[in-house]
Formats: structure tokens, C-alpha cells, sequence
């Protein structure tokens, strides 16, 4: 059975473990201490969230016991404030020219308004901006989901629609698309004080403008393309009227 990209990095990196310790990785993916010991010594670099992420991935490909032992959340980034929302927009319509202005401000729409990861922007064409009875609403394909979308992120991309097929960096690939954001928040450096363009910063303010208008849990992890409405703990732990812990989180959900 072909494993998806995440779990077969993340297999990848086991394998090369056990190499080194001169264990059979089909045992070794049985054996939970092995798996433990894989990530003291082989991801001591990760975060804790990253490294509960190769646990729960290890144990669900070799069957390997339960286990009520995890790593906390790590915090998400810093929501952005009105003010340096101001100054990025500012920035992205002051490029040099169209096309970077065009670029710079899509992305922008898309990651702070629509909630698209960088890979998600390169799928986003002309036909994902969807227009009926006044709303906007922005198709997502790589994790599909619609996105009501308002205000200036939407006037933004319906302009662009009508100018291009792709409204992000036409013929970029997914691959690279990631890359691209990097480069375009580099375009919008200024003096070292400015605040900068990052995408998990977007994310994190559309995220956390969610929860903060109490947004039914459910509703925002299909919005945001969420598996569980645990994964908005790393988010709600910016917003003070949100829950603080996945039991309460799992309570809200359960109220709406």
C-alpha cells in the first residue's frame, strides 16, 4: 500500500535510526520503547508537536500499543494586529510592479482572509472564485472545502479573476509554492522593525478571528480543512474567550 508524503518521511527517518542501531524496522515499529527511544535520540531537534506527530504516525503504521503519553501543543504564531495588517497591505500595493502586486496581494487575501496554506495557493485559479447573490466564497482544492471570503480579500480576488486562469504566480508548482511566499515576503521587507509577511502568522489570524467570534468549532476546522477540533488548541491559546484545553474544545464542539 503506498504511504502518503508525511508518513513516508516519517518512516523514511525511522528506517535510518534503526540502520544506525542495527535494528529490524518491522520489529522495531512493534516495539513501543523503540519507537521512545527514536524520538529522544533521532528527533531531538523537533518540536514537541512534531514529535507527537511521529508517534502517533509510527504506532499507527506498525500496530503498536496505545499509549496515554504525548507531547504538548506548541503555540501557534502570533496572530497579526490591524495595524501591521495595514502595513503589509500598504507594502503589497506598492510593489514594483503588476505582477508583484498582483502576487503579493493574492497571497495575502488568500492566507489571511481565506486561510490558505502556501501549498493551497497554487491550485487557486479563477474559476475557485465563486460569486452568488453578493457573497464570494473561495474554493479550495487541495483540501477541498468553500471559504465565504469579504471586504477588500474578496474584492481583491474577484479583480483578479477576471485578468488570469491562475491568480497565484501563474505555472508555479505546487512544489515550489512555498518558496514563492518566501520570496514575496522578503519583497515586503522594510526597516527591521516592520513587521514581516509569514504565512503561519496568516493563518494563525484567520484562525484566531474565528474563535474569537465564536465560530461553531466543526464549522471552522471545514472551513480551515481540520480533521479534529483539537488541532485548534495551538490557536485558541491566543484568543482569552476561547477554550484552553482539548476537553473544553471538545465540549464547545459538542454544544453547536
Amino acid at each position: 500500500m503506498a504511504l502518503g508524503q508525511r508518513d513516508a518521511s516519517v518512516l523514511r527517518r525511522f528506517e535510518e535510526f534503526c540502520a544506525l542501531e542495527g535494528l529490524r524496522v518491522d520489529r522495531a515499529l512493534e516495539d513501543s520503547d523503540v519507537i521512545e527511544a527514536f524520538l529522544t535520540i533521532g528527533c531531538s531537534t523537533l518540536r514537541a508537536h512534531s514529535r507527537g506527530t511521529y508517534r502517533s504516525t509510527l504506532r499507527r503504521l506498525g500496530g503498536a500499543p496505545p499509549t496515554t503519553r504525548g507531547f504538548p501543543a506548541s503555540l501557534a504564531p502570533a496572530p497579526y494586529g490591524e495595524a501591521d495588517l495595514a502595513a503589509l497591505w500598504s507594502r503589497a500595493h506598492h510593489q514594483t510592479s503588476r505582477t508583484r502586486i498582483a502576487n503579493a496581494t493574492v497571497a495575502l487575501a488568500a492566507m489571511v482572509d481565506a486561510g490558505l496554506r502556501p501549498r493551497e495557493l497554487a491550485h487557486l485559479r479563477a474559476a475557485d472564485v465563486l460569486r452568488s447573490r453578493g457573497r464570494v466564497r473561495v474554493r479550495v482544492r487541495a483540501t477541498p472545502r468553500l471559504v465565504p471570503i469579504e471586504g477588500h480579500s474578496a474584492a481583491v480576488l474577484v479583480a483578479l479573476a477576471g485578468q488570469r486562469d491562475y491568480l497565484f504566480r501563474p505555472n508555479a508548482s505546487v512544489r515550489d509554492t512555498k518558496n514563492l511566499v518566501g520570496e514575496i515576503a522578503a519583497s515586503l521587507g522594510g526597516d527591521a522593525d516592520d513587521v514581516t509577511l509569514s504565512s503561519g502568522r496568516c493563518r494563525s489570524t484567520f484562525l484566531c478571528r474565528h474563535l474569537a467570534a465564536d465560530t461553531p468549532l466543526h464549522e471552522l476546522c471545514a472551513l480551515a480543512g481540520l480533521i479534529g477540533v483539537e488541532s485548534l488548541l495551538r490557536y485558541a491559546r491566543h484568543v482569552a474567550s476561547a477554550p484552553q484545553t482539548k476537553a473544553a474544545l471538545r465540549a464547545r464542539a459538542a454544544r453547536h
